[in-house]
């Protein structure tokens, strides 16, 4: 996922929410990297901290972006981890080929997910048109089961 900087009237902060959601309510999009996400979760087991939120659909709960952490925190047995969810449908995020560059319809890539189904791993490339920190140190006993909200 990339961002890019957009003038201060271009995005409604309504677009776009950070927040807690249930591993077991998210669905993924697309294949993973099995030992990419077995390296991550041995790092945020190593480290204790969760530094990226996974970027999902707000209607849907479909995974846009961090399949490979999804897959780390079911590795881990959490119960939930930090989303970003969005409005899809705005014009404010845009979804490619990693390697063509074409533009992918967005509705298939909700489609696939829903019909329980997975696109190839690395084949889209979500954009959002603005400039938010997606950075951070949670540490991860907020994040499994028993723990209390922020």
């Amino acid at each position: 996922m990339s961002t890019k900087e957009l003038g201060e009237n271009d995005m409604s902060m309504a677009e776009i929410t950070l927040g807690f959601k249930s591993v077991s309510s998210l669905l993924p999009s697309e294949e993973h990297c099995s030992n990419h996400a077995s390296y991550l979760a041995d790092k945020i087991s190593k480290h204790k901290v969760w530094t990226h939120p996974v970027l999902i659909d707000e209607q849907t709960n479909v995974i846009l972006d961090g399949h490979h952490r999804f897959s780390a925190a079911r590795a881990l047995k959490l119960t939930k981890i930090p989303c970003l969810m969005v409005n899809y449908d705005s014009p404010l995020i845009s979804v490619k080929c990693w390697d063509t560059g074409v533009e992918i319809d967005k509705s298939q890539v909700i489609s696939t997910a829903l019909a329980g189904k997975l696109l190839d791993k690395k084949s889209t490339k979500h954009e959002l048109l603005i400039n938010i920190p997606l950075q951070y140190a949670l540490p991860i006993e907020f994040l499994m089961e028993g723990s209390h909200d922020l």
